[in-house]
């Protein structure tokens, strides 16, 4: 009697199993996609027009000054942050050169130079053969000076590069040459 009743009671078992594995495959199902998640980086690019010898004085004698202007542009998709460093083939005469940058000059001549605008860059070296900032601070960050440009946007800076009227016999028949870096970071997600 035992026997029947575990042969019974296992018949049973099997059963309901069997009963519980075809109810779990017998159910409906479906799914749904969502396609064409696209995912596009932006762009930093900075540009500058000219793109070399923005200010250029071959013999040039104490009291003259030469005035250029220089358009910068932010030909990438992303607001960026930029700074400018200058550094020149010699020490002597680049420090007896006085720079100055300015924006919002109306007219970027030498007589235009003094009558408007913002000075961005003070009277200063016009570079060393180490590289110095003249504009913000080319570091990784927001740095004071930093200008900012919106994407697609410019703006045009005024440089002016004198020769003081006290500039002695030391700088005499000498030569330098000055680059400017114009170095550009992204401001998102960059405080």
């Amino acid at each position: 009697m035992m026997m029947r009743r575990t042969l019974a009671t296992a018949m049973v078992l099997a059963l309901f199993l069997g009963l519980v594995t075809l109810s779990a495959l017998a159910l409906f199902t479906d799914s749904a996609s969502v396609p064409a998640n696209t995912f596009t980086t932006g762009t930093v690019d900075i540009t500058t027009s000219p793109t070399t010898a923005l200010v250029t004085f071959s013999a040039m004698a104490p009291g003259d000054q030469v005035t250029a202007p220089i358009t910068v542009t932010n030909a990438g998709t992303m607001q960026l942050r930029y700074a400018v460093t200058s550094t020149t083939t010699e020490n002597v005469l680049a420090a007896a050169l006085d720079l100055t940058v300015k924006s919002g000059v109306t007219t970027c001549t030498n007589a235009g130079f003094g009558v408007d605008g913002t000075v961005v860059y003070a009277t200063g070296d016009l570079g060393n053969t180490t590289a110095i900032n003249i504009i913000g601070d080319p570091a990784q960050g927001s740095q004071a000076g930093d200008r900012t440009l919106n994407a697609s946007a410019n703006e045009v800076l005024c440089f002016n590069v004198s020769l003081p009227s006290g500039t002695g016999n030391a700088s005499q028949g000498l030569t330098t040459t000055a680059t400017f870096n114009f170095q550009a970071e992204q401001t998102s997600n960059n405080p």
